[in-house]
């Protein structure tokens, strides 16, 4: 793998700042009801049915509860993880902009869960989060005793926006403070040597993903050492074409899960799978 250098200059952006989408959600929502008036509303009823209409509900009242529950987080720790960011505005680094997905932050509760999972002890490991965003993943990971944990990140604001959160954080139960952030395509990302746990949240398409695996093969191809992959993903299918790439490397077998809950400080519940190093 090669690192980024100065011939990567980002993209421009369209106006180089976060733009956080879920802000206003429930004040849109309330809008748009009343735009549609009782006669839409029974509209849209009638075209989806009962059980779609309230399916659709559910998953609003969901997002909003996560939401709030996220924010009060960051309240608490004196950072800002929450919210749900596209990449339009940001500046990006490398040539994979359209493949990256939407940024939204981890729940502590499923991010417990997936790493109740790992096959070994942290401590002695490097704790990597490819495609990091504002870097809720990082912070939660600095709860277990890794020695070192990093973020990468292609979105300069996110990661700029990741730094000053590692900085402002606060919790007396942090047990790793060496934590990074770095701003860097993930397919041009140069593994450290060590130990590795790769953690991805869904964060970028298939093809992309297929770089950076065969990165990972080739890496540890040359040293080998002990790497587990966590992947979790709340698209539908993201973990069914993941699965057998990983797998079909021939380097990792998965370690038998059980699905994660339906926690309440979750947009939507996670697919996850967990694969250690042969």
């Amino acid at each position: 793998m090669t690192s980024v250098d100065a011939a990567s200059s980002p993209q421009p952006a369209a106006q180089g700042h976060i733009q956080d989408i879920s802000r206003g959600r429930l004040a849109r929502a309330i809008a748009a009801i009343r735009k549609l008036g009782l006669s839409g509303l029974l509209h849209l009823i009638r075209q989806h049915g009962v059980s779609g209409t309230y399916a659709f509900v559910a998953r609003n009242i969901r997002f909003l509860i996560a939401d709030r529950l996220a924010r009060a987080w960051d309240a608490r720790h004196k950072v800002d993880t929450a919210g749900s960011v596209q990449l339009g505005s940001l500046s990006i680094v490398g040539p994979n902009r359209d493949a990256g997905n939407e940024c939204l932050c981890t729940s502590p509760k499923t991010f417990d869960f997936m790493m109740r999972y790992l096959p070994h002890p942290p401590e002695g490991h490097t704790f990597i989060d490819i495609g990091a965003g504002k870097s809720r993943t990082l912070l939660l990971a600095s709860r277990y005793g890794f020695n070192k944990i990093i973020g990468v990140e292609f979105a300069k604001e996110l990661v700029d926006c990741a730094t000053a959160n590692i900085k402002s954080f606060t919790a007396d139960w942090q047990r790793c403070r060496n934590l990074e952030t770095i701003w860097a395509d993930a397919t041009q990302y140069t593994l450290p040597d060590g130990p590795l746990v790769l953690f991805f949240y869904n964060p970028f398409s298939r093809e992309v993903f297929e770089g950076v695996l065969a990165n990972i093969t080739a890496s540890l191809r040359a040293t080998k050492r002990d790497c587990t992959i966590v992947y979790s993903s709340s698209s539908a299918n993201a973990i069914d074409w993941a699965r057998p790439a990983i797998l079909a490397t021939g380097l990792f077998t998965e370690i038998p899960t059980a699905p994660s809950p339906s926690f309440w400080d979750a947009v939507r519940v996670v697919k996850f799978a967990v694969f250690k190093a042969n």
